[in-house]
């Protein structure tokens, strides 16, 4: 029987044994590459045989078995595709760009063209130049002569910087791989699938599904553009997700487009930026890009400027001023209070935004506030018209239930969050503010005067501290509490149990001022503790910067300071639950 050897496109006879070459077919299929010889037989039943075997040979074969099969009516899959996906093989990979090794890699690809293009999408503005392979026998890189690639064989790929009409054209081959909404979606499919299931289900996502998402993307973005991707492919990212997952929108007050806490393009900010900086803390120097970071000039924690009103002052200002000051805040006197005190309003502003005076100090001037704490709501409407009753209509009936809901969705086998049978307002209103500074815990950004280590446990205790029944109020002063923070900027101090009646004193230690409220409940003591904060101009407490930020949200004021992703995504939650 005879045989053709393909060689080059030359068909040369050659006489071989031709049940030499099908009994040794098993171990062929077990090491298809090894195939040096594919047998061409003028015998149709011959090549049909071969066929069916589904042998894979070199691609120097390839065109002599497909035009033979063509002239048999048969189809000839050279590699077999139909039946079998091909192998990924692990390889090392480095790579060289204008005589510089820029990255060192372990790669899983199917060949050497999968190779190179991985490499290409990782290094952008670069042209591929030449491929080395390693030579065990000769100790060195070589050039690459079409030898197959087989698992854990290590690579050189040199590349030379695209000229400026190359780099053009590659930016515009990249966009249309750029990773958009439905490239999103085929991501999460094939890598977190729980990501889409759970937002089918409940319309949102809870915080391990949002960490989850933002870590799949991430990492195929870095796995396309490297550690430094630019801020298109970022904002694409962002943007993506958004087009994905709707409930993820946050607008306020039309001074954002909604993905801002995903990835701001003007603060270079937001969960996308924070991975990719927590995945360049394990690389090492030779792949970093060192910057200088521009420091703001104002800290994140700074006084609050409200704006001049009015200029200079009359003598009826300041008789007004005095009379207010000498006034006992008794019935019959309350209309001329009240009165004197929109009469100086205009003056108070301007010397407590120009002159940035203690609480001491405005409390001394103005000490019908500590008589009559209600003043602070007429004082906050001129500040904000139409905003003082917001907190009071929203907190409890939608802000309360939301946040609860919010608390049992990611903690479902915690019982500190769920409720027991019959629960007052005030338990829920408390466990409301619980799970809000749990949501939005201290952060170490933005470290600034005032700062102090704070856990989770602990925030609590910067804007609500607990006290027996019957403590003195001159005790506040100096006492406290185990377990609280020691803090100077003012706070509330609750007598009694908060579960229940209670008394709520505003306390501002430093100052050695106390203001006792109404019996009216934690939410209306938190609303005149915020207020107070506005009026009296003083900064929040730098460990609950995010907390007064989100209760900034409530009162429907525009969020001062930087908009911080993780109450941008607090309140994306709340939203979506209609």
């Amino acid at each position: 029987m005879q045989t053709l050897l393909l060689r080059g496109n030359q068909y040369l006879c050659q006489t071989v044994h031709y049940c030499a070459l099908f009994s040794s077919i098993v171990q062929l299929k077990e090491e298809p590459h090894l195939v040096y010889m594919a047998g061409i037989c003028p015998c149709a039943s011959a090549l049909v045989n071969l066929c069916k075997a589904g042998l894979s040979f070199p691609a120097a074969f390839d065109k002599g078995l497909a035009m033979e099969a063509a002239s048999l009516g048969m189809h000839y899959d050279p590699l077999n595709t139909q039946d079998s996906p091909p192998t990924s093989n692990k390889v090392l990979v480095t790579v060289i760009r204008n005589d510089i090794e820029v990255s060192k890699r372990v790669l899983n690809v199917t060949g050497t063209a999968d190779l190179i293009e991985q490499t290409l999408s990782q290094q952008r503005d670069s042209v591929f130049h030449r491929l080395l392979k390693y030579n065990p026998e000769f100790n060195d890189y070589i050039d690459d002569d079409d030898e197959p690639l087989k698992h854990l064989d290590r690579y050189q790929i040199i590349l030379m910087e695209a000229k400026q009409n190359e780099k053009e054209s590659l930016r515009q081959t990249d966009s249309v791989h750029s990773f958009d909404a439905p490239g999103l979606v085929a991501l999460i499919k094939n890598k977190a699938p729980s990501v889409l299931a759970e937002y089918e289900k409940t319309g949102t996502l809870s915080l391990t599904s949002r960490k989850l998402l933002v870590r799949t993307g991430v990492s195929s973005l870095v796995e396309r553009r490297g550690f430094y991707p630019s801020s298109a492919d970022k904002l694409m990212l962002a943007k993506s997700m958004i087009a994905v997952f709707p409930s993820l929108m946050i607008k306020i007050q039309e001074e954002n487009k909604g993905f801002e806490h995903l990835y701001d393009p003007v603060s270079h900010c937001g969960f996308i930026e924070m991975k990719l900086r927590n995945l360049r803390r394990s690389l090492h120097d030779d792949q970093r890009r060192y910057r200088k970071r521009r420091r703001s000039s104002e800290g994140s924690a700074g006084a609050v400027t409200l704006q001049v009103i009015a200029e200079g002052e009359d003598e009826s200002t300041q008789d007004w001023i005095t009379a207010t000051k000498r006034m006992r805040p008794s019935p019959e006197n309350l209309a001329s209070i009240k009165m004197g005190m929109e009469k100086t309003f205009n003056n108070r502003r301007l010397w407590i935004t120009t002159q940035s005076p203690t609480i001491e100090e405005i409390f001394h001037q103005y000490p019908r506030f500590v008589d009559l704490p209600y003043l602070f709501d007429a004082e906050f409407a001129k500040i904000f018209p139409g905003k003082e009753n917001q907190f009071l209509r929203k907190w409890e009936g939608h802000i309360v239930p939301k946040l609860l809901k919010v608390a049992r969705l990611e903690n479902e086998n915690d019982p500190d969050v769920l409720s027991a049978g019959e629960e007052s307002d005030e338990s829920r209103c408390l466990r409301a503010l619980k799970s809000l500074t749990s949501f939005l815990p201290p952060t170490a950004t933005g470290r600034n005067k005032g700062w102090s280590k704070c856990s989770v446990k602990s925030a609590l205790s910067y804007i609500l501290e607990v006290k027996q029944t019957g403590t003195s109020i001159p005790s506040l002063y100096q006492e406290q509490t185990a377990g609280a923070a020691e803090v100077q900027q003012p706070k509330l101090v609750c007598l009694g149990d908060p579960c229940s009646a209670a008394q709520y004193i505003i306390v501002a230690k430093h100052d050695k001022v106390a203001i006792p409220l109404q019996d009216e409940g934690l939410t209306c003591a938190l609303d005149k503790l915020f207020k107070m904060l506005w009026v009296c101009n003083v900064a929040y407490p730098v460990q609950l910067n995010s907390v007064y930020s989100f209760i900034e949200h409530v009162y429907d004021l525009p969020i001062s300071g930087p908009k911080r992703s993780k109450v941008l995504e607090l309140i994306a939650k709340l939203r979506a639950l209609g």
